[in-house]
């Protein structure tokens, strides 16, 4: 067997190693619900925020 295949087979049969794959993927999931979510309301809030700018006089962009 090759070192690199060794190297992955002690890898995966490590608990700590499946540990940080276990929160890495825990943490790409809260960026993207993170990321979703200021996406689902960003053109909410600029809706509203260009609503404030034209009841000041202002010309929305």
């Amino acid at each position: 067997m090759s070192k690199l295949m060794q190297g992955v087979v002690r890898f995966w049969r490590e608990e700590e190693g499946t540990e940080v794959v276990e929160w890495a993927l825990v943490g790409g999931l809260i960026v993207a619900v993170g990321a979703a979510v200021f996406a689902a309301i960003g053109t909410e809030v600029k809706t509203q925020l260009d609503k404030v700018l034209t009841l000041l006089g202002g010309t929305p962009s």
